[in-house]
């Protein structure tokens, strides 16, 4: 008799509209290898599994108010406790350092368990460090070509640079609309901004940022999968002068559409770099003008042809992901 598939719990409830594309493609890839679930408080707190597989953790006591925010807490705080108490695995991907936006003392104080309840770390990078020693593994982020090519693609604009994706502070975005509002250069392109601000004051000040410009389109609103292809397949350059650029899934996504991304130069993007070629990844260096560095980028044109992608591909991932539970599965029950 052949031993039952590992049941692997994701982080994330049901699949909506609204959900990130990255975990789309991955509930729906991984379950051909295991049996996944997708997470409720009950099953995670009482239900029956062997991996739970969390990717931002924040996001378990984050809260539109304050009771909402003391129940998750104390949800999260017994899910925690199960974990240490069970051989449930806890495998984690990092996909950033540390987290984007600041915590208060009592949710980083449940943060600092998770960290010391992983099994096992996913890496999607081979830079990224980890907030503890548990075993890590390598897992590229998977493309995005797949998922987006049931929507038809817009012939290009030369002269049209495009953002999308939710808008944080960590982004950059109010500098980058001030700055091409500022713009008088020779050789003047366009910006389309589109994405939700993470608060109405940050909405504010990208109004603001680009009041009395003709050029800037702001589009502040949740954008979704058909609207995303639209307006990056309709750009000649994807522009992300983050703060912190660690992993970028809307760097990916440019690239699985065939568009070239404006990115900071750091480690990081210069391995991607060197994974794709430099006529598709353009590097923004930090004592280079904004507005120069999109001009210059706009001035290599999109490339013939399609970036090398062959590493990310989704029935790898897949493999790669099982292997990884397997493995915090094998640990854990060791322990």
């Amino acid at each position: 008799m052949s031993a039952r598939p590992l049941r692997v719990m994701m982080s994330t409830p049901a699949i909506r509209d609204t959900t990130n594309p990255y975990i789309v493609q991955l509930v729906d890839a991984v379950g051909r290898e295991v049996d996944v679930r997708l997470f409720s408080w009950r099953t995670a707190i009482l239900g029956r599994y062997d991996v739970l597989h969390v990717h931002w953790p924040e996001i378990f006591t984050s809260a539109s108010s304050g009771p909402k925010r003391w129940v998750r807490r104390a949800l999260t705080t017994a899910l925690q406790s199960r974990l240490a108490l069970t051989k449930t695995a806890l495998v984690r991907t990092a996909h950033n350092e540390r987290p984007h936006e600041s915590t208060s003392t009592v949710d980083g104080a449940i943060l600092r368990r998770w960290n010391r309840l992983t099994t096992l770390w996913i890496l999607l990078n081979e830079r990224t460090r980890t907030e503890s020693a548990a075993e890590r593994v390598l897992i590229p982020h998977g493309h995005y070509r797949d998922h987006f090519a049931r929507y038809g693609r817009q012939a290009a604009t030369a002269d049209l640079v495009s953002v999308v994706g939710h808008i944080r502070p960590y982004k950059g975005m109010e500098e980058l609309v001030e700055a091409v509002a500022d713009d008088s250069a020779e050789g003047a392109f366009r910006l389309h901004v589109a994405g939700k601000p993470a608060d109405a004051a940050l909405g504010r000040v990208l109004v603001e940022n680009a009041s009395g410009s003709e050029r800037i389109t702001l589009e502040l609103d949740f954008v979704d999968d058909r609207r995303i292809v639209e307006i990056i397949s309709s750009s000649a350059l994807v522009a992300l002068p983050y703060r912190q650029l660690h992993n970028s899934g809307v760097a990916l996504l440019a690239l699985s559409l065939d568009r070239p991304v404006l990115v900071p130069d750091n480690a990081v993007t210069r391995d991607l770099q060197q994974e794709v070629g430099a006529s598709w990844v353009h590097l923004l260096d930090a004592d280079t003008e904004l507005t120069r560095a999109i001009r210059d980028a706009l001035g290599h044109g999109i490339p013939e042809g399609s970036p090398d992608l062959s590493a990310r591909e989704w029935p790898l991932t897949a493999r790669q992901h099982a292997a990884a539970y397997a493995r915090a599965a094998e640990i854990r029950g060791r322990r």
